[in-house]
């Protein structure tokens, strides 16, 4: 009852302020300090969940248009969890703004072994659900859930599911207010080529399609052109269609061999999609058709310059992922009369050149999603002209071979810099300074700014950067939501960090995997302003034997290393420790990565300098639900007891191959992140069986657990967590098969 009275006084103070940013700090803390945030409401609660009544007592009822308008600042989370103070909360949690961003996911490694007992909870269920998806799910036409959920169905998405053509149209019967539909990689249901060969059904469905607007088709090895032709004709007000995967044939002379006439007045064939019967459909709806997806495909220039060309086609959005067919005949045609561009993928396109890059930039003016993913041909010159993309929302650059940071400070950021100003410190750290690196902050000029100061998400990973391209895309892109810039070995150092930390305090999302060279100095900011400091820890860093110690060493250089690692962790702790002890300003002239309040993904896999003073002084995220610390070695069960402290909003928590992790640090994370929902403990080797009776006892969220090549565990241990889709091997040479691979790192140069 205190902490419902405390959530409602502190609710009705927050709705007199008028700052939002305030409001919704404010709104953040309520939650995370009440009981309520640790709990994750489950589809199956809506009747079993006991919701105190706020009548009974006496506490003031806010009006449910005042709690709608404060969920509205929360995460869905968040909402799920304000949602079980009371009936009065729960039924604004309801309401249909929030219940249309929610999803049911029902997937073969959840759902497989139980969907029937999943189909009755959904079934009793009295909420509402519009959005679903299926994942390699086997269906019936015979399941009730059709019926109930079917008419008020927003969009369903089918992704290697086992269904007949015949129960396909069933449930797509039921289906009459659909507004997106996926079918991809449905094999089963294509493969005969008789899906809708009932005219009927084609007409009947048409009629109720009339509010679909988005059709995805992806990766149907199956589809020809008598199967696209009926798809496409039951939804005949299309704006957005995804052929990405599809076998599209552009060959002129394979469609002469089932077209000899040259035309379409014989029936559509049953054996292949050609890119002519495609385009026929394009052209009939292009006056609605605003989105189109051809990624993955062998689409060349002569086709996309056929397709560009079509009379009032006026595109938003073309994704042209790993089309290795297309040149920049087909680009410039492209951009020539696709003006009304918004999106543009071309990443993984081998020929897109700096050409191409240029024609893209001067072409289109409203242009706000850019990626240009390992475009290898793309050089510093082509990404200068990036800058003049004023309305440029998002970019992504990454694993551009010839790419250096000359793309950054003479292209992306040119700006005017003063180079002759000197004052380097000799007392930095040589270890994590570059030589050509130098103070942006103080020679960034007002007179000259990017262009392109809007852009929101930036992924500049797998790059042969410098320091100096970090500090200026940290002072140029303030408004940045997300930055990506892993794998940038030598760019992302304990300096840079500062600048980042100090510049993007609006970052939800930061990814600096494999920035090796970033430590607890840059994390904590005891690296960064104070000489004081500096001086001290270069004492530690510096590799020479004490004068006092005449005894010549002998041990490795590995050991040397962590022996200094040992030492400067010890050194960075007394620090940290003397400025909560002092209090005094001039000790925290760093920067810590606290500032970034509002992170909700932090990504520091691989960073292998980062020890427990980090979690302990530098992790205090009330939003954080990401957090990636594979392979961070020093990281101990004494860091884990800090964190899950003061992290307790945390939903997904990578700590694979953290070596020294045990038991008592996996009991820390069951019992305190109430809301974690998958967890990875790959190549954990000294955790045991006892960590699994702690996941088992209090982790009633967990949907995911990953404890392959973790050799202290049992299988009876693990065949305990039934309930759990447990990926587990003893095994340290199995693939990982759901994992995309990491980049390549960038040339030496």
């Amino acid at each position: 009852m205190r902490r419902r009275r405390s959530l409602l006084q502190d609710s009705q103070l927050i709705v007199a302020i008028n700052d939002k940013l305030l409001f919704f700090t404010r709104i953040s803390r309520v939650f995370v300090q009440t009981e309520c945030c640790n709990r994750e409401m489950e589809i199956s609660s809506d009747h079993n969940i006991l919701i105190g009544n706020a009548a009974d007592s006496d506490i003031p009822v806010l009006p449910i248009e005042v709690i709608v308008h404060i969920m509205s600042y929360l995460s869905v989370s968040d909402r799920m969890s304000a949602g079980l103070v009371n009936q009065h909360w729960h039924e604004a949690s309801l309401d249909s703004r929030f219940v249309d961003k929610q999803a049911v996911i029902l997937n073969r490694q959840g759902a497989a072994d139980n969907l029937q007992e999943v189909l009755n909870i959904l079934q009793n269920s009295v909420r509402p659900f519009y959005h679903f998806i299926f994942n390699e799910m086997e269906l019936r036409r015979t399941m009730p859930f059709w019926e109930q959920y079917g008419p008020d169905m927003r969009s369903l998405i089918l992704v290697c599911c086992d269904l007949s053509e015949r129960t396909l149209v069933a449930i797509l019967n039921y289906c009459e207010s659909l507004r997106k539909l996926h079918i991809n990689a449905c094999r089963e249901c294509l493969m005969s080529g008789r899906l809708l060969d009932d005219e009927n059904d084609v007409k009947e469905l048409s009629s109720k399609f009339q509010s679909l607007h988005e059709l995805s088709l992806a990766s149907n090895r199956y589809l020809s052109d008598a199967l696209f032709n009926r798809l496409v004709a039951i939804c005949p007000n299309l704006d957005s269609l995804s052929l990405m995967g599809c076998q599209i044939s552009f060959h002129v002379g394979l469609y002469k061999k089932f077209y000899p006439d040259n035309g379409f007045r014989i029936q559509a064939s049953e054996s292949v999609l050609t890119f002519p019967n495609v385009l026929r459909y394009i052209t009939q709806q292009s006056k609605r058709l605003k989105h189109l997806n051809f990624g993955c495909t062998l689409i060349d220039g002569t086709a996309l310059a056929s397709l560009s060309t079509l009379k009032d086609l006026k595109l938003e959005s073309l994704k042209l992922h790993a089309c290795e067919q297309l040149t920049y005949t087909g680009i410039r045609t492209l951009l020539e009369h696709q003006t009304t561009l918004r999106v543009l993928d071309v990443s993984f396109c081998t020929r897109v050149t700096d050409i191409s890059l240029i024609c893209i930039c001067k072409s289109l003016k409203n242009l706000e999603v850019l990626n240009i993913r390992r475009c290898r041909a793309v050089t510093a010159h082509g990404i200068r002209e990036i800058r003049n993309l004023e309305k440029l929302k998002e970019l992504d650059i990454s694993e551009c071979e010839q790419l250096t940071g000359e793309c950054i400070t003479d292209g992306l950021c040119s700006i005017k810099i003063d180079t002759d100003s000197g004052n380097s410190d000799p007392n930095e750290d040589s270890e994590n300074v570059n030589p050509n690196s130098f103070n942006v902050t103080s020679n960034f000029s007002d007179n000259k700014q990017p262009l392109n100061r809007n852009l929101e998400r930036f992924s500049a990973n797998a790059l042969n950067l410098d320091e100096k391209s970090i500090e200026l895309i940290a002072m140029s892109f303030p408004k940045l939501r997300l930055l990506g810039v892993g794998y940038c070995f030598s760019a992302v150092t304990d300096k840079t960090i500062q600048t980042i930390f100090e510049k993007l305090i609006l970052l939800r999302s930061l990814k600096i995997s494999r920035c090796d060279k970033v430590s607890d100095l840059g994390l904590t900011g005891m690296g960064a302003g104070n000489k004081e400091n500096i001086k001290k820890v270069m004492i530690v860093n510096t590799q020479q034997v004490p004068r006092s110690n005449l005894r010549i060493s002998l041990r490795s250089r590995a050991e040397e290393e962590i022996v200094r690692d040992a030492k400067r962790k010890n050194e960075v702790m007394q620090m940290c420790g003397d400025l909560i002890t002092s209090l005094d300003d001039e000790h925290c002239s760093g920067f810590s990565l606290t500032r970034l309040r509002g992170l909700t993904e932090l990504n520091l896999a691989g960073c292998n300098r980062i020890t427990d003073v980090s979690l302990k002084y530098a992790f205090t995220f009330p939003e954080l639900r990401i957090l990636d610390l594979s392979m961070c070695q020093q990281v101990t069960h004494v860091g884990l007891d800090f964190l899950t402290k003061n992290n307790p909003a945390i939903e997904d928590l990578n700590l694979s191959q953290c070596h020294n992790l045990t038991d008592t640090g996996i009991s820390y994370v069951a019992k305190r992140l109430r809301r974690l929902k998958r967890v990875h403990l790959q190549s954990c080797s000294r955790l045991t069986d006892h960590s699994l009776d702690s996941i088992k006892l209090y982790c009633n969220s967990l949907k995911y657990l990953d404890v392959r090549c973790c050799q202290g565990m049992s299988m009876a241990g693990i065949e305990n967590l039934c309930h759990l889709h447990v990926e587990y091997t003893k095994h340290s040479d199995v693939i990982m098969h759901n994992k995309v691979p990491p980049p390549a790192p960038p040339i030496r140069r």
